[in-house]
């Protein structure tokens, strides 16, 4: 009988966002595949966990709203000894942190991150800023000492890491969709019901900084100014610290009725099959999930021309033009009537280059190799 395979995730969870729709498309996946079992811890009660609970995943939640990180690191180094696990995959900044610290302590077997993007805070000034440097310095830290490898998802930013990590533990394992899942998941959305013959454009993600929020609003008060003769309705998707900000940039805009914020959304694969164009208008990116979904469901996606987008969006949608104006003309290119041809066209090519299988059969490979190179170095206890 073979031996099983035995992997736990640490995840922060506080958000059902890109990373964390990849984490649950990983380990749901890992854990169908023969002789692995997979177990999770997670800083946040929320989506993740909940979606890691109903496909059987054990999950513990240690809280870092109700804790400190030093308490979550003695207690995640008790999740150590107790489960024992043949390998640690951690996920963003703090968990990749506490992650490899309590498993260097207390365990030491392989350890293993996934970048899932380039940070979100350089630029920052003052001690917030300087506090977040020291945070990304011990990251940094513990990636080139205590983890073995480093995933990145998309061959850019694979080439930026191997200049922050030591090349040969950087490898590049693009993100994964479960594509049918997502065609199964798809509704009615209840604004194009209402409206069928609006043109709906939207925004999915994080309500944070870098997703560029503000860059959609300014396009689609542009839109509404110089093309007045559609019928256009704009959506937000997402929740995040940046919200307050950008209902009042909203009003300032006077986009009035003409833009929803509709918060987190469970149906994300309803909301955006509603749409007519999906933007991404991101500083940088990694390969954003909501990507591949739009691609699953056939929707032109019109994208900032950085990180993996360049590799899933047709070359008609993306945007180098990094303003309003730029994206003003994607948008109009994408909804022409073969819009959705060049979508559909487009998303025929990836589909099994990014499909969840893919990457769960490559990311198992790379954890027997790395279990391999341990028993060699003698390291587990």
């Amino acid at each position: 009988m073979s031996r099983v395979l035995r992997v736990l995730h640490v995840a922060s969870g506080d958000l059902w966002a890109g990373a964390e729709v990849q984490a649950f498309t990983l380990m749901s996946h890992l854990a169908q595949m023969p002789g692995t079992e997979v177990g999770a811890v997670v800083l946040n009660e929320g989506t993740l966990a909940d979606r890691l609970r109903s496909v059987g995943i054990s999950v513990c939640i240690l809280d870092e709203r109700k804790t400190t990180s030093l308490r979550i690191f003695i207690q995640l180094r008790g999740v150590l000894r107790g489960w024992r696990p043949d390998v640690v995959h951690t996920h963003r900044q703090k968990e990749n942190i506490l992650g490899s610290l309590a498993n260097r302590s207390c365990r030491n077997v392989p350890c293993v991150r996934t970048v899932h993007g380039a940070g979100e805070h350089a630029g920052v000034a003052g001690w917030t800023g300087a506090r977040h440097r020291m945070v990304a310095g011990l990251d940094r830290w513990c990636g080139r000492t205590l983890q073995q490898r480093v995933i990145a998802v998309t061959q850019e930013l694979g080439a930026r890491l191997k200049e922050e990590f030591p090349r040969e533990k950087v490898t590049v394992i693009e993100n994964g969709v479960d594509f049918e899942q997502v065609r199964n998941d798809r509704g009615s959305a209840e604004f194009r019901k209402r409206e069928p013959d609006a043109t709906h454009i939207g925004i999915a993600g994080r309500l944070v900084e870098v997703k560029r929020v503000d860059l959609f609003l300014e396009t689609a008060a542009l839109l509404l100014r110089e093309h007045p003769e559609r019928n256009w309705r704009f959506h937000v998707f997402g929740d995040g610290p940046m919200w307050p900000a950008l209902r009042d940039l909203s009003q300032r805009l006077q986009l009035g009725e003409k833009v929803v914020f509709h918060g987190h959304r469970q149906d994300i694969a309803t909301c955006v099959g509603g749409l007519n164009v999906l933007v991404i208008c991101s500083d940088h990116e990694g390969l954003p999930m909501i990507s591949l979904e739009a691609a699953a469901l056939e929707v032109p996606t019109v994208a900032h021309a950085v990180g993996g987008l360049v590799e899933v969006v047709p070359e008609e949608f993306l945007v180098t033009r990094h303003d309003a104006r730029g994206y003003r003309d994607g948008i109009l290119r994408a909804v022409r009537e073969d819009g959705r041809d060049t979508a559909a066209k487009g998303a025929r090519g990836i589909l099994e280059r990014f499909s969840a299988r893919r990457n769960a059969e490559r990311v198992r490979a790379l954890y027997e190799q790395m279990v391999a190179e341990g028993r060699g170095n003698g390291a587990g206890r």
